[in-house]
């Protein structure tokens, strides 16, 4: 829900074109709003707008990566500022633009491409990853440790096998003693 609600912005917004209340910051202070900046940019969205410049949007507006170049190219040829660039194309919020310059400047056109939210952090490879199946070290030590089973099994073999012809021939020499 906005903090301010449709009602309050429209009285603060005719309060101000009224001319009778002075500044952006006296009306904010007449009317318990913290920012004289918010004043200024409802201000600007109404003369843009008119009354559906200061409605809340319930959803979120998608801008291809050619539209935000074309922004910053009109923004660039015209030599314009933010806000007159937003009006001229219809864009509600021009430090928006100011974000696509940044991007565009550090990323290129790349930048102004870039989907929207978190990024996906699982590829779908890795969700049909198959957990028996063993990395190169894990497959290395499961050698070792086959190997070091079968040696053990021969060493416990031979062990009984040695401990068994002991007994036998202990049993033969007590035999011929007797």
């Amino acid at each position: 829900m906005s903090k301010y609600s449709f009602e309050l912005k429209l009285k603060v917004v005719l309060d101000y074109l009224s001319g009778e209340s002075g500044g952006y910051a006296l009306v904010a202070g007449k009317h318990g709003i913290k920012s004289e900046t918010q004043v200024e940019n409802w201000v600007n969205n109404y003369r843009s707008f008119g009354e559906e410049g200061l409605e809340r949007k319930s959803t979120k507006t998608f801008y291809s990566g050619e539209f935000k170049l074309r922004v910053l190219q009109y923004r660039q040829n015209n030599n314009c500022s933010y806000r007159e660039a937003a009006d001229y194309f219809g864009i509600n919020n021009p430090s928006m633009i100011a974000n696509w310059q940044r991007k565009y400047l550090d990323e290129g056109f790349k930048g102004l491409n870039k989907s929207i939210g978190r990024p996906i952090n699982m590829s779908k490879d890795k969700k049909k990853k198959d957990p028996f199946k063993l990395i190169n070290s894990e497959k290395e030590e499961l050698i070792r440790l086959r190997e070091e089973n079968e040696f053990l099994k021969a060493s416990l073999a031979y062990e009984k096998k040695l401990k068994a012809l002991v007994r036998e021939r202990e049993q033969g020499t007590r035999r011929k003693r007797k």
